[in-house]
């Protein structure tokens, strides 16, 4: 984290200090440092993992099968061809809001010569050599009866989930870049808010700087590869609710329970008071980021990577989603109106509706990774050993349940 923003601060030092926000390279450099970094310390030290095992051989270097390799080079191509197609065939990637994906990706195009290197590279090591690549090429090459359609789909349900998810987080963390960067030239006024407000930024900025690294960087080279993905109707409709283009509608006409008014024009006449509540946000905020953080290179919504048992979520199965949506509260303050108690009962009750939405997104997370006997391992001992045990005991229907066969 302290790489990826230190390669931001000295990108933002060569300008004279101004952030340009329309640069990709503001967005890469950070994300890349990053993903050295972590590499480099995982390879030294491997993170301890109760997950799947590593996709790649302990044993001596496979033979090169070239035969493989133009198979899952066909593989590679198809898939990049489905996703252009996808992208060209949807009129919202058309409008100016992805114009910081595609400047994204036009700054990744020079390193696409690596891709034939890593199909190289990885032919000799991959403990099954028969990979998602691999099945979806020989489909490619019409040679159905010798592929695995399970692998097929699941490697189609992955790039669905990197191709919608990559371009919102590199837009959305192109916009806090920028608004970070703002927020650090008002910060001369040496305000409580313009505080709050550098802070708030940049903890969104770390979580989606990481959301970029974990979409981007998704491979066997880094043993970050895409264990299984949620395939139910409500687990997708759980999560994608959650963002554009789909929440832009959901958020404007059914949740919005926003009024105008906020925590720091409500508490002004309580300088001691505002400057809690506003610390009490910046560390759920904070909390919230080091939760994405904890991902490492494996962040990704839908699916399974690895599972992660460190960091906030040593104490919590859902600390991002439990600060979020507690963080809300505390913003919007929705008790809180000049248009009566009625009003304020209405926007609870959506802010609640919300939240509701969060808790589908967790259950169907759970039920998903329950799959993975190390996230039932985990699970369990969140039960006994968690922050929350003692109100997941109050209340059952917090625990998590083992499934049963």
């Amino acid at each position: 984290m302290i790489g990826g923003l230190g390669v931001l601060w000295l990108l933002s030092r060569s300008r004279v200090g101004e952030l340009d926000p329309l640069s990709p390279y503001l967005l890469l450099a950070p994300c890349a440092a990053i993903v050295l970094i972590i590499a480099v310390c995982e390879w030294m030290q491997p993170r301890w993992r109760i997950s799947s095992a590593s996709a790649l051989t302990h044993r001596a270097l496979q033979p090169l099968n070239w035969r493989r390799v133009g198979v899952r080079g066909c593989g590679m191509l198809a898939t990049a061809a489905l996703v252009a197609l996808a992208y060209a065939l949807f009129p919202e990637y058309r409008g100016d809001f992805y114009d910081p994906y595609w400047q994204f990706l036009r700054a990744l195009a020079p390193l696409a010569w690596l891709a034939p290197l890593y199909l190289l590279w990885a032919d000799r090591r991959l403990a099954d050599p028969r990979d998602e690549y691999h099945e979806f090429g020989l489909a490619v090459l019409g040679r159905w009866r010798d592929w695995r359609r399970p692998v097929v789909a699941r490697h189609l349900l992955g790039w669905l989930v990197k191709a919608f998810f990559l371009p919102l987080m590199v837009v959305y963390a192109e916009n806090e870049i920028r608004a970070t960067g703002l927020a650090l030239q008002e910060i001369d006024r040496q305000t409580a808010m313009s505080l709050y407000s550098v802070c708030y930024h940049l903890s969104y900025m770390i979580d989606l700087l990481f959301c970029v690294v974990g979409y981007a960087s998704a491979t066997r080279l880094f043993d970050n590869h895409i264990r299984s993905v949620d395939s139910t109707v409500g687990g997708w409709l759980a999560a994608l609710i959650c963002y554009q283009p789909f929440y832009s509608v959901i958020g404007r006409y059914y949740l919005q329970y926003e009024d105008g008014i906020y925590w720091d024009s409500w508490l002004q006449a309580w300088p001691a008071l505002r400057a809690i509540w506003g610390s009490i946000i910046v560390v759920l905020l904070l909390i919230y980021s080091l939760s994405t953080v904890a991902f490492g290179l494996r962040f990704s919504n839908l699916t399974n990577r690895g599972i992660i048992c460190d960091g906030p979520y040593r104490y919590s199965k859902h600390p991002a989603y439990l600060a979020k949506n507690l963080s809300w509260w505390l913003i919007s303050v929705p008790f809180i109106s000049d248009q009566g108690w009625g009003v304020a009962l209405r926007d609870c009750a959506l802010l609640g509706l919300l939240n509701l939405v969060y808790f589908a997104r967790a259950r169907t997370e759970e039920r998903h990774l329950s799959a993975d006997s190390g996230y039932v391992a985990y699970a369990l001992w969140i039960n006994e050993h968690g922050l929350f045990r003692g109100l997941a005991r109050a209340l059952p229907w917090l625990r998590y349940r083992a499934p049963t066969d």
